[in-house]
């Protein structure tokens, strides 16, 4: 396969899977158990990762008009982004220049000013202070007009509001890079609608999840349910570690992986092949099987427009019918699909705890007139195409979805596992090199003062 500079990236209408980039020369450097234990590595990685990096605050559409408001909390620091009466969007720390108290809870809201709830002090939308109660009282001078929130970067940029605590990070488009850029382009995210919004308190370090999204070498053993629907060999699969520190996984699916067994077309699989008027019995037995991915993007090309999917518009062939991941440095990880994207993402703990994190599950997919609800990748009940409610859970109280449960569950024993004094160190496959690639990203910024 050629590899291209990924200056010279670009998606056009007829590839097949996206095209492949030249990788980043890895260097094999040790991963200790230290960085998923550890109490003064995880304050390190706070000042020389978290308050370097672009994180997603939430969906750019929760601040679409002035006053509307989003609070992200991320590790101990909570960050508040608004739309001013000037449309622009701002971000500010979440804590009063009066006595620090915070001033919004987690979440979205719509205010016209902003109120400390302990002494009353207000902010307008630019975070200046226009009224402190006894404002004559300070020796230093009235804190109205003078005192405000402090204010960090942010940008609206593909459906989300993303932000930077570091006043000389480079740009988010610089940071993503032309890859990630030009891809997440393409599927038109800014018309999604998030439909699930699920946050876990999981007790494991973020970046197990982190690595788990990292690689596909588990699916074939934990994850068996996805074999009739997405490719589990990874020599059907295709993995590019970025010169920004990124990564991202290629996996063909709508149809059976090579892996599966039986000559039958899946349930799940042949449903959606009726829906774009394909008869799953015209393609029973394996050797069939591979015939069905190309059938399903001929059908979505030539009948998407009519039936309401208006977001294939821009979609290279591949992308009607396959899953592509994207591993944003340090933890932002979109699955994405041809109707819909995941954002699987851990969080490190407000407590401090290095053993545990915050994994958020979102659910974003593009509004289809007719169509009303869509299935849960969360399990239950197929969820309303509408803008939901925020759920916070304790880990093993309620369900993430079969997969994520999965994930879950084997990251609490790795979790256990990296404590022993047998773990002797990763041990990677080659097709695990996105795993390493990370690690020797998260190296990199580590050894910066």
């Amino acid at each position: 396969m050629t590899e291209i500079p990924s200056s010279s990236y670009t998606l056009t209408p007829e590839l097949d899977r996206p095209l492949k980039v030249a990788e980043v020369a890895l260097r094999n450097d040790d991963i200790c158990a230290e960085r998923y234990t550890s109490e003064a590595y995880s304050q390190k990685e706070w000042q020389n990762v978290w308050m370097k990096t672009w994180n997603v605050a939430g969906m750019a559409y929760h601040v679409a008009e002035p006053g509307e408001t989003i609070t992200m909390n991320l590790g101990k620091e909570s960050i508040i982004c608004v739309r001013g009466d000037d449309d622009v969007i701002r971000a500010f720390y979440n804590s009063c220049p009066h006595r620090g108290t915070r001033i919004t809870e987690e979440g979205e809201s719509f205010v016209n000013q902003f109120s400390c709830p302990y002494h009353g002090w207000q902010f307008d939308l630019k975070g200046v202070n226009i009224l402190a109660p006894n404002d004559e009282d300070f020796p230093q001078g009235s804190p109205c007009g003078k005192a405000r929130l402090k204010e960090i970067q942010c940008r609206d940029l593909f459906g989300f509001i993303w932000i930077n605590m570091d006043p000389e990070a480079k740009s988010l488009e610089d940071f993503l890079g032309k890859v990630i850029v030009t891809d997440l382009e393409s599927y038109n995210i800014p018309a999604t609608i998030r439909v699930l919004n699920m946050t876990a308190d999981s007790p494991c370090n973020w970046k197990i999840i982190t690595d788990n999204f990292n690689e596909a070498y588990h699916v074939q053993v934990l994850h068996p349910g996805l074999i009739p629907y997405i490719e589990a060999n990874y020599k059907a699969c295709q993995f590019d570690t970025l010169p920004e520190g990124h990564n991202r996984g290629w996996f063909p699916s709508h149809n059976p992986s090579i892996l599966q067994e039986g000559e039958e077309v899946a349930e799940h699989l042949a449903e959606i092949m009726r829906q774009w008027s394909l008869d799953p019995d015209a393609f029973y037995g394996k050797k069939n099987h591979t015939k069905i991915r190309h059938a399903l993007q001929k059908a979505k090309r030539e009948l998407g427009e009519e039936k309401g999917y208006k977001h294939y518009q821009n979609y290279a062939s591949y992308q009607f019918t396959d899953y592509v991941i994207y591993n944003i440095f340090p933890n932002t990880v979109m699955s994405i699909g041809p109707d819909g994207v995941q954002l699987l993402r851990p969080r490190p703990h407000p407590s401090g705890d290095p053993q545990r994190c915050l994994f958020d599950h979102w659910w974003m997919v593009h509004p289809i007139k007719g169509i009303k609800t869509t299935p849960s990748p969360a399990g239950g009940p197929d969820l309303p195409v509408k803008d939901c409610e925020y759920e916070h859970v304790m880990y093993g109280e309620k369900s993430l979805g079969t997969t994520a449960d999965e994930d879950l569950s084997i990251a609490k024993m790795q979790q256990e596992g990296l404590n022993s004094s047998g773990f002797q160190g990763f041990y990677l496959p080659h097709q695990e090199r996105r795993v390493q690639h990370f690690h020797e990203v998260l190296n990199d910024y580590m050894s910066t003062e």
